[in-house]
């Protein structure tokens, strides 16, 4: 009888210790997860921001070798408006920001011969007109807009060229 309670008790005993230790492995288990997934998490902050830092050089790098434009926003206008005269609308296109040149080229292409009389016509009016720079409530961006005849938007490149944003 008393090794059967020696047994029942060794056997209670080796239970709850083996309930415990699974206990612990789970918990260590569990805190080793947790700290890899944030571990994960930063690294991949981490190179998200590097990619992005990447990626905001490059533009920058881009801006700065771009020379097509004026030193004043009239200046580039005009130069677009020569270049679209001349139905030179490779160079025309590149009087925009790099994001819309493909664009500008295209669209360009589509126009009919009287579509883009008119278009040349409100760009000379516009060019007459008085336009605004941007209110300062917009930091690191300077613009200039003209609204009438035809809206246009021109904003400053780091290099101190003016590009056409939109028109």
């Amino acid at each position: 009888m008393e090794n059967q309670k020696n047994k029942f008790w060794k056997f209670t005993l080796l239970f709850f210790a083996t309930i415990v230790g699974v206990f612990i492995l789970y918990l260590a288990g569990a805190w080793g997860w947790y700290f890899l997934q944030q571990w994960q998490g930063q690294k991949a902050v981490q190179q998200l921001a590097e990619n992005l830092e990447r990626v905001k050089k490059e533009n920058y790098e881009r801006a700065m070798a771009d020379t097509y434009g004026g030193k004043i926003p009239q200046e580039t206008l005009q130069m677009y408006i020569s270049a679209v005269e001349k139905g030179d609308y490779e160079l025309a296109s590149k009087y925009f920001i790099e994001k819309y040149q493909e664009e500008e080229l295209e669209s360009s292409y589509q126009l009919t011969t009287k579509e883009m009389e008119n278009y040349i016509s409100l760009l000379k009016i516009a060019i007459t007109k008085n336009g605004y720079f941007s209110s300062d409530n917009m930091p690191g961006m300077k613009e200039f807009f003209i609204d009438k005849p035809i809206y246009i938007r021109i904003g400053l490149y780091p290099n101190g060229i003016w590009k056409i944003v939109k028109i």
